[in-house]
């Protein structure tokens, strides 16, 4: 039950309690059965994990990537895994827009039903993310560049001004997709220092339950999509030595892109599509109003967001290791060849 509390600009604040609750699934009425498209599903529910590699945990979280959740965190009676969920037939039928983060959604359909919101994050959950590694050779070059400036009298002077760029020999990108299991593993609400403080155990039936009873103009509730299973600062420093080994000494810089890793639901009222657009975002930062507008802005969306972060794991299907043996030499054939391309990871 949400308890409401009325502040001024019709804008409301609301606190709601939280409960341990069973798994839950879409109930077989809850989508319209006329237009039915039906999805396939793997009617084998076991995971194939194959010789997979799970190094990470609580222990070794310091040397994961920064926005990285440490599901280990939640009880066991929160977690909510693939094997426990009722295979649908029928995706969401809410209209989503699509970008690199992954999918977003302003549809009404999903504002005020929780069995419609459910269906949505299950239909996007079935896309894994996609991750990339970038590794870029490089090398520092200086140079001298005249440029003309007005003194303090108005006269017009020149002057020579030492800059420097990084000059491309070599950039490559390897798709990881091959490595992530085609479904997800398990999902999980991290709650925040206050859920924890007081002992909540908060499910996703939880977090969708709060944002659906939710009257708020603006409010928004986001699924996180994470890999579990190689520790990516590893991967980055071995592939730093294998490029070494090429006797390469130029500097190297290896990064990762993710795709995909975003499922969010946006309000469908006026107020929530227009502070999300890009217009005024434009607006807010070509005016004035930035300096009224965006600290509003800013607080309106903290108050319309949920309270806890919804992180969704895939896990990776072999270790690090495997991969390096798979595709070093194809790394090393890039290198030496100075490279501009994109690859696909050899699995097997």
């Amino acid at each position: 039950m949400a308890n409401n509390n009325t502040v001024s600009n019709n804008i409301t604040t609301e606190d709601y309690s939280t409960s341990i609750s069973p798994v839950w699934t879409v109930p077989i009425d809850s989508t319209s059965a006329s237009d039915k498209s039906v999805l396939p599903f793997n009617t084998n529910l076991e995971l194939q994990t194959y010789d997979t590699f799970i190094s990470q945990s609580a222990s070794d979280i310091d040397d994961l990537p920064p926005n990285y959740f440490d599901v280990s965190i939640v009880p066991n009676g929160a977690v909510l895994f693939h094997n426990d969920v009722t295979p649908y037939t029928e995706a969401s039928k809410a209209e989503i827009e699509r970008n690199r983060k992954g999918v977003l959604s302003f549809d009404q359909l999903i504002d005020k039903n929780p069995d419609q919101l459910w269906l949505y994050f299950m239909t996007y959950l079935n896309e894994k993310p996609k991750l990339d590694v970038n590794i870029h050779g490089y090398y520092i070059e200086y140079y001298t560049e005249r440029e003309s400036y007005q003194d303090s009298r108005g006269n017009r002077q020149t002057r020579t001004e030492r800059k420097s760029r990084n000059v491309t020999e070599f950039n490559i990108s390897i798709d990881l997709s091959p490595y992530i299991c085609e479904h997800w593993w398990r999902v999980a609400v991290i709650p925040s220092a206050k859920a924890q403080m007081a002992g909540e155990a908060v499910t996703l039936r939880d977090a969708l339950e709060q944002y659906t009873l939710s009257n708020k103009k603006i409010k928004e509730i986001v699924l996180q999509k994470q890999l579990h299973g190689w520790n990516q600062e590893e991967l980055k420093n071995k592939l730093f030595a294998l490029v070494r080994s090429t006797g390469y000494q130029n500097n190297i810089s290896v990064t990762y892109h993710a795709l995909n890793y975003q499922i969010v639901a946006r309000s469908s009222s006026k107020l929530s599509r227009f502070a999300n657009s890009t217009v005024a975002r434009v607006l807010c930062c070509i005016s004035c109003l930035c300096l009224i507008f965006g600290p509003i802005y800013y607080c309106l969306r903290s108050i319309g967001s949920t309270r806890d972060n919804i992180i969704a794991e895939y896990m990776t299907m072999k270790p690090v290791d495997t991969f390096l043996r798979l595709n070093a030499e194809m790394i090393i054939d890039a290198v030496i060849q100075r490279s501009h391309k994109y690859y696909i990871a050899r699995f097997a």
